[in-house]
């Protein structure tokens, strides 16, 4: 099944920019080496033009390999580096990105609410 994972920060805590250049650095080499060896399928990142400061990255792939991937220890060590120098920082898992993995993910919905009568 397909998916992606979102990560999110807002601005960077004063005196910590420099730091949280090197860090996005490194996070972008991540992705890219993962890419390369084909653990994802793509990522992209955005920065906010208007309102709060911050921006995202969307880390597509296989749901299973971006699991994985959420709880390598490199992974962790990135996230503990820039839960330490932006505010808001936080990441989310999602399935989707294509039709079958809509309806797989929509599928196990229905049949969990029809198991306890909701459906």
């Amino acid at each position: 099944m397909t998916g992606a994972f979102v990560v999110r920060w807002g601005a960077t805590i004063p005196g910590r920019e420099a730091k949280a250049l090197e860090v996005f650095g490194k996070s972008i080499e991540r992705f890219e080496k993962l890419a390369k060896e084909g653990r994802i399928h793509a990522h992209h990142e955005y920065i906010a033009l208007t309102g709060r400061a911050g921006g995202f990255s969307i880390i597509q792939g296989e749901v299973e390999e971006l699991q994985k991937i959420l709880v390598e220890p490199e992974t962790l060590a990135l996230n503990s580096q820039a839960e330490a120098i932006v505010t808001d920082f936080e990441q989310n898992l999602y399935a989707g990105g294509s039709d079958q993995a809509v309806q797989e993910v929509m599928g196990t919905y229905v049949g969990a609410m029809a198991e306890i009568g909701y459906m």
